[in-house]
């Protein structure tokens, strides 16, 4: 499955999702070519908005600060790849469900893409819309790691699958929290 079929992941049948998890991409290979790219589009839609909305909403700020808040996201999202990855591996484990780093870090990055596209949103200037489109990315983000953990963890026990989602959710939002704090520095300094 090519990453361009990553809706399919929302309705599709245990058996593709099995058929997902078993391809032999390294994790090497997931950051350079999927992490690295989807975690350049929220920081250039920050530096984006920070210049055209942020300059009208806050004009106080200069540019720069904007730009700076950025890359500082950027680098962010990059290191919190690697360590949702080893979160999701702790949480299995903690279960009795044996992963490897390799699986929960195609987890992590997976369920990371509709966060990372919900930033597309930023070309608006619509608070309301911005508000239910980042609302939307982080529904599709929760969908992919409830269904990953089914898939790609290969958790068979509902009750179990569930526990590790949900724990695996809550320190996902956590981190999108704090990423998003990171992102508005700027407009709250």
């Amino acid at each position: 499955m090519s990453i361009l079929h990553i809706h399919k992941l929302f309705a599709s049948s245990p058996e593709e999702w099995n058929a997902f998890a078993s391809r032999q991409t390294s994790a090497f290979k997931l950051f350079l070519f999927l992490v690295v790219p989807f975690s350049l589009i929220p920081p250039l839609m920050l530096e984006y908005a920070g210049q055209h909305i942020g300059a009208v909403m806050y004009p106080d700020v200069p540019g720069q600060a904007w730009s700076i808040a950025a890359l500082v996201f950027l680098f962010a999202e990059l290191v919190t790849v690697p360590l949702m990855a080893v979160a999701i591996k702790s949480v299995a484990d903690s279960k009795g469900i044996k992963s490897d780093y390799h699986d929960a870090f195609k987890l992590a990055a997976i369920s990371a893409i509709p966060l990372w596209l919900s930033s597309l949103v930023l070309f608006s200037d619509q608070v309301a819309l911005i508000m239910v489109m980042i609302i939307l990315g982080v529904a599709a983000s929760i969908v992919l790691i409830f269904r990953g953990v089914k898939g790609i963890l290969k958790v068979e026990e509902g009750l179990i699958a569930f526990d590790i989602a949900y724990t695996v959710t809550a320190l996902g939002l956590i981190a999108w929290v704090a990423l998003v704090v990171l992102g508005l520095v700027p407009a709250i300094t």
